[in-house]
Protein backbone atom coordinates (compact mmCIF):
# COMPACT_ATOMS: atom_id res chain seq x y z
CA UNK A 1 0.00 0.00 0.00
CA UNK A 2 2.82 2.39 0.88
CA UNK A 3 4.52 1.72 -2.48
CA UNK A 4 1.25 2.29 -4.35
CA UNK A 5 0.78 5.71 -2.66
CA UNK A 6 4.37 6.63 -3.50
CA UNK A 7 3.76 5.84 -7.18
CA UNK A 8 0.62 8.00 -7.13
CA UNK A 9 2.58 10.89 -5.64
CA UNK A 10 5.31 10.43 -8.24
CA UNK A 11 2.74 10.40 -11.05
CA UNK A 12 1.13 13.58 -9.73
CA UNK A 13 4.51 15.31 -9.56
CA UNK A 14 5.27 14.35 -13.13
CA UNK A 15 1.87 15.68 -14.24
CA UNK A 16 2.47 18.94 -12.36
CA UNK A 17 5.91 19.30 -13.93
CA UNK A 18 4.50 18.64 -17.39
CA UNK A 19 1.68 21.15 -16.83
CA UNK A 20 4.20 23.77 -15.70
CA UNK A 21 6.37 23.24 -18.76
CA UNK A 22 3.39 23.51 -21.09
CA UNK A 23 2.25 26.75 -19.41
CA UNK A 24 5.73 28.23 -19.70
CA UNK A 25 5.86 27.36 -23.39
CA UNK A 26 2.41 28.89 -23.94
CA UNK A 27 3.34 32.13 -22.15
CA UNK A 28 6.63 32.41 -24.05
CA UNK A 29 4.82 31.85 -27.34
CA UNK A 30 2.26 34.53 -26.52
CA UNK A 31 5.02 37.01 -25.60
CA UNK A 32 6.94 36.34 -28.79
CA UNK A 33 3.78 36.69 -30.86
CA UNK A 34 2.97 40.02 -29.20
CA UNK A 35 6.44 41.46 -29.81
CA UNK A 36 6.70 40.07 -33.32
CA UNK A 37 3.49 41.84 -34.30
CA UNK A 38 5.44 45.09 -34.51
CA UNK A 39 8.93 43.73 -35.12
CA UNK A 40 9.21 41.54 -38.20
CA UNK A 41 11.44 42.01 -41.20
CA UNK A 42 10.48 42.27 -44.87
CA UNK A 43 10.01 38.50 -45.04
CA UNK A 44 7.81 38.32 -41.95
CA UNK A 45 10.63 36.99 -39.74
CA UNK A 46 10.76 38.09 -36.11
CA UNK A 47 13.39 40.77 -35.54
CA UNK A 48 14.52 40.58 -31.92
CA UNK A 49 17.16 43.29 -32.34
CA UNK A 50 14.72 45.92 -33.60
CA UNK A 51 12.15 44.95 -30.96
CA UNK A 52 14.69 45.64 -28.22
CA UNK A 53 15.29 49.17 -29.48
CA UNK A 54 11.75 50.47 -29.04
CA UNK A 55 9.92 52.68 -31.51
CA UNK A 56 8.90 56.30 -31.99
CA UNK A 57 7.03 58.64 -34.31
CA UNK A 58 6.49 62.36 -34.84
CA UNK A 59 4.86 64.80 -37.25
CA UNK A 60 5.93 68.45 -37.46
CA UNK A 61 5.06 71.50 -39.54
CA UNK A 62 8.02 72.40 -41.74
CA UNK A 63 8.19 76.17 -41.25
CA UNK A 64 7.73 76.42 -37.48
CA UNK A 65 8.99 72.93 -36.56
CA UNK A 66 6.01 72.66 -34.23
CA UNK A 67 5.40 69.10 -33.06
CA UNK A 68 1.78 68.29 -33.91
CA UNK A 69 1.70 64.71 -32.67
CA UNK A 70 4.24 62.16 -31.48
CA UNK A 71 5.28 59.30 -29.24
CA UNK A 72 8.72 58.78 -27.66
CA UNK A 73 9.83 61.75 -29.77
CA UNK A 74 13.16 62.19 -27.93
CA UNK A 75 14.11 58.50 -27.68
CA UNK A 76 17.55 57.85 -29.17
CA UNK A 77 17.15 55.14 -31.79
CA UNK A 78 19.03 53.83 -34.84
CA UNK A 79 17.56 55.24 -38.07
CA UNK A 80 19.00 53.13 -40.91
CA UNK A 81 19.01 54.83 -44.33
CA UNK A 82 16.93 57.81 -43.19
CA UNK A 83 20.43 58.95 -42.19
CA UNK A 84 20.84 59.92 -45.84
CA UNK A 85 18.60 62.96 -45.47
CA UNK A 86 21.42 64.60 -43.50
CA UNK A 87 24.02 63.16 -45.88
CA UNK A 88 22.33 64.79 -48.86
CA UNK A 89 21.86 68.11 -47.08
CA UNK A 90 25.52 68.30 -46.00
CA UNK A 91 26.73 67.39 -49.50
CA UNK A 92 24.51 70.00 -51.15
CA UNK A 93 25.52 72.74 -48.72
CA UNK A 94 29.24 71.97 -49.05
CA UNK A 95 29.55 71.39 -52.80
CA UNK A 96 29.97 74.52 -54.95
CA UNK A 97 29.21 72.70 -58.21
CA UNK A 98 26.76 69.80 -58.06
CA UNK A 99 27.53 69.02 -61.70
CA UNK A 100 31.18 68.37 -60.89
CA UNK A 101 32.30 64.88 -61.98
CA UNK A 102 33.43 62.45 -59.28
CA UNK A 103 35.84 59.57 -59.87
CA UNK A 104 34.60 56.69 -57.74
CA UNK A 105 37.19 55.67 -55.10
CA UNK A 106 37.92 52.06 -54.21
CA UNK A 107 36.45 52.49 -50.71
CA UNK A 108 33.01 53.17 -52.24
CA UNK A 109 32.93 49.90 -54.20
CA UNK A 110 31.11 46.90 -52.74
CA UNK A 111 29.70 48.61 -49.64
CA UNK A 112 27.23 46.21 -48.01
CA UNK A 113 23.49 46.70 -48.20
CA UNK A 114 21.58 48.77 -50.76
CA UNK A 115 23.75 49.68 -53.73
CA UNK A 116 23.81 51.38 -57.13
CA UNK A 117 26.76 49.10 -57.99
CA UNK A 118 29.48 51.66 -58.48
CA UNK A 119 32.73 50.61 -60.14
CA UNK A 120 36.15 51.90 -59.18
CA UNK A 121 37.25 54.78 -61.37
CA UNK A 122 33.93 55.33 -63.15
CA UNK A 123 32.60 58.85 -63.31
CA UNK A 124 29.30 60.33 -62.12
CA UNK A 125 28.37 63.87 -61.15
CA UNK A 126 27.67 64.79 -57.54
CA UNK A 127 24.02 65.31 -58.40
CA UNK A 128 23.73 61.90 -60.08
CA UNK A 129 25.18 60.31 -56.96
CA UNK A 130 22.65 62.23 -54.87
CA UNK A 131 19.84 60.70 -56.94
CA UNK A 132 21.36 57.26 -56.38
CA UNK A 133 21.62 58.05 -52.68
CA UNK A 134 18.04 59.23 -52.14
CA UNK A 135 16.02 57.25 -54.72
CA UNK A 136 17.81 53.88 -54.54
CA UNK A 137 19.40 54.31 -51.11
CA UNK A 138 22.87 53.49 -52.42
CA UNK A 139 25.28 52.95 -49.54
CA UNK A 140 28.11 53.03 -52.06
CA UNK A 141 26.86 56.43 -53.28
CA UNK A 142 26.90 57.66 -49.67
CA UNK A 143 30.56 56.71 -49.24
CA UNK A 144 31.55 58.21 -52.60
CA UNK A 145 29.82 61.49 -51.71
CA UNK A 146 31.36 61.57 -48.23
CA UNK A 147 34.89 61.06 -49.54
CA UNK A 148 34.40 63.60 -52.32
CA UNK A 149 33.05 66.21 -49.88
CA UNK A 150 35.38 65.82 -46.91
CA UNK A 151 38.16 63.41 -47.91
CA UNK A 152 37.03 60.56 -45.64
CA UNK A 153 33.95 58.97 -44.12
CA UNK A 154 35.10 59.98 -40.64
CA UNK A 155 35.57 63.65 -41.57
CA UNK A 156 32.20 63.69 -43.28
CA UNK A 157 30.48 62.21 -40.22
CA UNK A 158 31.93 65.03 -38.15
CA UNK A 159 30.55 67.53 -40.67
CA UNK A 160 27.14 65.88 -40.25
CA UNK A 161 27.42 66.27 -36.48
CA UNK A 162 28.40 69.92 -36.85
CA UNK A 163 25.24 70.48 -38.85
CA UNK A 164 23.17 68.67 -36.24
CA UNK A 165 24.61 70.88 -33.50
CA UNK A 166 23.92 74.01 -35.53
CA UNK A 167 20.27 72.95 -35.65
CA UNK A 168 20.21 72.53 -31.87
CA UNK A 169 19.68 68.76 -32.02
CA UNK A 170 20.49 67.06 -28.73
CA UNK A 171 19.49 63.47 -29.48
CA UNK A 172 21.42 62.87 -32.71
CA UNK A 173 24.88 61.57 -33.51
CA UNK A 174 26.30 60.31 -36.80
CA UNK A 175 29.09 57.78 -37.32
CA UNK A 176 28.64 57.17 -41.05
CA UNK A 177 26.80 58.65 -44.07
CA UNK A 178 24.62 55.63 -44.95
CA UNK A 179 23.00 54.42 -41.74
CA UNK A 180 24.41 50.90 -41.51
CA UNK A 181 24.39 49.80 -37.88
CA UNK A 182 27.21 51.32 -35.82
CA UNK A 183 27.73 52.07 -32.15
CA UNK A 184 26.89 55.69 -31.40
CA UNK A 185 24.85 56.21 -34.58
CA UNK A 186 21.37 57.40 -33.58
CA UNK A 187 18.72 60.08 -33.77
CA UNK A 188 15.24 60.75 -32.39
CA UNK A 189 11.93 61.02 -34.22
CA UNK A 190 11.74 64.77 -33.55
CA UNK A 191 15.38 65.46 -34.47
CA UNK A 192 15.02 63.52 -37.72
CA UNK A 193 11.88 65.51 -38.55
CA UNK A 194 13.84 68.75 -37.98
CA UNK A 195 16.63 67.51 -40.28
CA UNK A 196 14.14 66.68 -43.02
CA UNK A 197 12.21 69.94 -42.59
CA UNK A 198 15.45 71.92 -42.81
CA UNK A 199 16.55 69.98 -45.89
CA UNK A 200 13.19 70.50 -47.62
CA UNK A 201 13.82 74.25 -47.56
CA UNK A 202 16.69 73.60 -49.96
CA UNK A 203 15.36 73.54 -53.56
CA UNK A 204 17.91 70.98 -54.78
CA UNK A 205 17.11 68.56 -51.96
CA UNK A 206 13.39 69.06 -52.58
CA UNK A 207 13.81 68.36 -56.29
CA UNK A 208 15.73 65.14 -55.68
CA UNK A 209 13.53 63.58 -52.98
CA UNK A 210 10.33 64.32 -54.92
CA UNK A 211 11.62 62.63 -58.10
CA UNK A 212 9.97 59.29 -58.85
CA UNK A 213 12.25 58.13 -61.65
CA UNK A 214 15.45 59.23 -63.35
CA UNK A 215 17.87 57.81 -65.91
CA UNK A 216 21.63 58.18 -65.47
CA UNK A 217 23.74 57.47 -68.57
CA UNK A 218 27.26 56.07 -68.20
CA UNK A 219 30.32 58.17 -69.08
CA UNK A 220 32.56 55.13 -69.14
CA UNK A 221 30.89 52.73 -71.53
CA UNK A 222 28.94 50.99 -68.80
CA UNK A 223 25.23 50.32 -68.53
CA UNK A 224 22.70 53.10 -68.11
CA UNK A 225 21.31 53.26 -64.58
CA UNK A 226 17.57 53.57 -63.93
CA UNK A 227 16.69 54.94 -60.49
CA UNK A 228 13.09 54.41 -59.34
CA UNK A 229 12.23 55.93 -55.97
CA UNK A 230 11.58 53.35 -53.22
CA UNK A 231 9.35 55.76 -51.29
CA UNK A 232 5.76 54.58 -51.80
CA UNK A 233 4.45 57.79 -50.23
CA UNK A 234 5.29 59.63 -53.47
CA UNK A 235 2.99 57.33 -55.43
CA UNK A 236 0.14 56.82 -52.97
CA UNK A 237 -0.31 59.99 -50.89
CA UNK A 238 -1.99 63.20 -52.07
CA UNK A 239 0.45 66.12 -52.01
CA UNK A 240 3.50 63.95 -51.19
CA UNK A 241 6.90 65.65 -51.52
CA UNK A 242 9.39 63.06 -50.14
CA UNK A 243 11.55 61.93 -48.37
CA UNK A 244 13.34 58.62 -47.50
CA UNK A 245 12.87 55.01 -46.45
CA UNK A 246 15.21 52.93 -44.29
CA UNK A 247 15.67 49.43 -42.92
CA UNK A 248 18.27 47.46 -41.00
CA UNK A 249 17.88 44.53 -38.61
CA UNK A 250 18.82 46.78 -35.69
CA UNK A 251 16.74 49.82 -36.65
CA UNK A 252 13.69 48.05 -38.05
CA UNK A 253 11.53 49.82 -40.63
CA UNK A 254 12.04 53.60 -40.71
CA UNK A 255 10.53 56.35 -42.83
CA UNK A 256 10.56 60.10 -43.36
CA UNK A 257 7.47 61.22 -45.27
CA UNK A 258 6.41 64.74 -46.26
CA UNK A 259 3.44 66.37 -47.95
CA UNK A 260 1.83 69.71 -48.76
CA UNK A 261 -1.87 70.51 -48.61
CA UNK A 262 -3.52 73.93 -48.56
CA UNK A 263 -0.13 75.61 -48.30
CA UNK A 264 0.97 73.71 -45.19
CA UNK A 265 3.85 71.24 -45.44
CA UNK A 266 4.42 68.59 -42.78
CA UNK A 267 7.04 65.92 -42.14
CA UNK A 268 6.19 62.61 -40.50
CA UNK A 269 8.83 60.26 -39.09
CA UNK A 270 8.47 56.62 -38.03
CA UNK A 271 11.33 54.76 -36.36
CA UNK A 272 11.05 50.97 -36.01
CA UNK A 273 7.42 50.62 -37.09
CA UNK A 274 6.43 47.66 -39.25
CA UNK A 275 3.50 49.57 -40.80
CA UNK A 276 5.60 52.68 -41.41
CA UNK A 277 3.87 53.79 -44.62
CA UNK A 278 0.42 53.54 -43.04
CA UNK A 279 1.59 55.21 -39.85
CA UNK A 280 3.19 58.19 -41.60
CA UNK A 281 0.15 58.54 -43.86
CA UNK A 282 -2.16 58.66 -40.84
CA UNK A 283 0.11 61.17 -39.07
CA UNK A 284 0.06 63.48 -42.08
CA UNK A 285 -3.71 63.03 -42.40
CA UNK A 286 -4.07 64.09 -38.77
CA UNK A 287 -1.95 67.19 -39.31
CA UNK A 288 -3.73 68.29 -42.49
CA UNK A 289 -7.20 67.61 -41.08
CA UNK A 290 -6.69 69.35 -37.74
CA UNK A 291 -4.29 72.27 -38.36
CA UNK A 292 -4.12 75.33 -40.57
CA UNK A 293 -1.34 77.87 -41.08
CA UNK A 294 -1.96 81.30 -39.60
CA UNK A 295 0.14 84.31 -40.56
CA UNK A 296 1.58 85.66 -37.32
CA UNK A 297 4.22 88.04 -38.71
CA UNK A 298 3.95 90.20 -41.82
CA UNK A 299 7.09 91.83 -43.24
CA UNK A 300 4.98 94.58 -44.81
CA UNK A 301 3.24 95.47 -41.55
CA UNK A 302 4.35 98.36 -39.32
CA UNK A 303 4.79 97.14 -35.76
CA UNK A 304 5.88 100.46 -34.23
CA UNK A 305 6.90 104.02 -35.13
CA UNK A 306 9.79 105.57 -33.22
CA UNK A 307 10.97 109.19 -32.97
CA UNK A 308 14.33 110.05 -34.55
CA UNK A 309 16.77 112.54 -33.01
CA UNK A 310 19.71 114.38 -34.63
CA UNK A 311 18.30 114.22 -38.12
CA UNK A 312 16.26 117.23 -39.13
CA UNK A 313 14.92 115.55 -42.26
CA UNK A 314 13.63 112.35 -40.66
CA UNK A 315 11.36 112.80 -37.66
CA UNK A 316 10.27 109.20 -37.15
CA UNK A 317 10.90 105.72 -38.51
CA UNK A 318 8.69 102.67 -38.94
CA UNK A 319 9.79 99.30 -37.56
CA UNK A 320 9.28 96.00 -39.40
CA UNK A 321 10.21 92.32 -39.17
CA UNK A 322 12.43 91.00 -41.94
CA UNK A 323 10.30 88.00 -42.97
CA UNK A 324 6.75 86.72 -42.98
CA UNK A 325 6.12 83.95 -40.49
CA UNK A 326 3.31 81.40 -40.29
CA UNK A 327 2.37 79.11 -37.43
CA UNK A 328 0.08 76.05 -37.41
CA UNK A 329 -2.99 76.33 -35.16
CA UNK A 330 -5.93 74.00 -34.63
CA UNK A 331 -8.79 74.45 -37.05
CA UNK A 332 -11.36 74.25 -34.26
CA UNK A 333 -10.31 77.68 -32.99
CA UNK A 334 -9.22 76.42 -29.58
CA UNK A 335 -5.74 77.96 -29.92
CA UNK A 336 -5.42 81.74 -29.87
CA UNK A 337 -2.29 83.67 -30.88
CA UNK A 338 -1.48 87.20 -29.75
CA UNK A 339 1.50 89.54 -30.04
CA UNK A 340 3.27 92.03 -27.78
CA UNK A 341 5.72 94.67 -29.05
CA UNK A 342 8.66 96.15 -27.13
CA UNK A 343 10.71 98.95 -28.75
CA UNK A 344 13.21 101.68 -27.82
CA UNK A 345 11.92 105.13 -26.89
CA UNK A 346 13.80 106.89 -29.67
CA UNK A 347 16.45 106.53 -32.38
CA UNK A 348 19.55 108.72 -32.21
CA UNK A 349 21.08 109.20 -35.67
CA UNK A 350 23.15 107.82 -37.24
CA UNK A 351 21.47 104.44 -37.23
CA UNK A 352 22.10 101.29 -39.30
CA UNK A 353 19.08 99.37 -40.55
CA UNK A 354 20.79 96.14 -39.45
CA UNK A 355 20.64 97.16 -35.78
CA UNK A 356 17.51 95.88 -33.97
CA UNK A 357 15.37 98.41 -32.13
CA UNK A 358 12.96 96.10 -30.39
CA UNK A 359 11.07 92.88 -30.83
CA UNK A 360 7.62 91.45 -31.31
CA UNK A 361 6.69 88.50 -29.13
CA UNK A 362 4.16 85.86 -30.16
CA UNK A 363 2.14 84.09 -27.45
CA UNK A 364 -0.28 81.18 -27.47
CA UNK A 365 -2.53 80.99 -24.42
CA UNK A 366 -0.05 83.16 -22.46
CA UNK A 367 2.85 80.89 -23.41
CA UNK A 368 5.70 82.57 -25.31
CA UNK A 369 6.28 80.81 -28.62
CA UNK A 370 9.03 82.98 -30.07
CA UNK A 371 10.23 86.56 -30.52
CA UNK A 372 11.36 88.35 -33.68
CA UNK A 373 13.57 91.46 -33.85
CA UNK A 374 12.29 94.75 -35.31
CA UNK A 375 14.29 96.95 -37.71
CA UNK A 376 14.05 100.09 -39.80
CA UNK A 377 13.95 99.45 -43.55
CA UNK A 378 16.68 102.02 -44.29
CA UNK A 379 19.77 103.58 -42.73
CA UNK A 380 19.32 106.92 -40.97
CA UNK A 381 22.18 109.38 -41.40
CA UNK A 382 23.12 112.14 -38.98
CA UNK A 383 22.12 115.47 -40.50
CA UNK A 384 23.02 118.84 -38.89
CA UNK A 385 21.07 122.07 -39.15
CA UNK A 386 22.05 124.38 -41.99
CA UNK A 387 23.69 127.69 -40.97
Amino acid sequence: MARYRSEIRTGNAQKALLTGVLCAILIATMCLTFVAFSSVDANGVFDASAAAQGSAYAVVEVGSLRLLKGENVSARLPMASTTKAMTALVVIENTPDLNAVVSIPDIAVGVEGSSIYLRKGEHLTVKELLYGLMLRSGNDAAVALAVNTCGSVEAFAEKMNEKARSLGLEDTNFVNPHGLSAKGHYTSAYDLAVIAATALRNPVFREIVSTKFITVASRDGGETRYFANKNKILYNYEGATGVKTGYTTEAGRCLIASSVRNGMEVVAVALNHYDYFDLCSSLMDYAHENYVLERVLDKDAVYAEVKVKKNYRVKSAELHVTNDFFYPVKKDGSEKLRSETEVVDEIVAPHSKGEPLGEVKIFMDNRLLFAEKLYTIYDIDKKGWLF
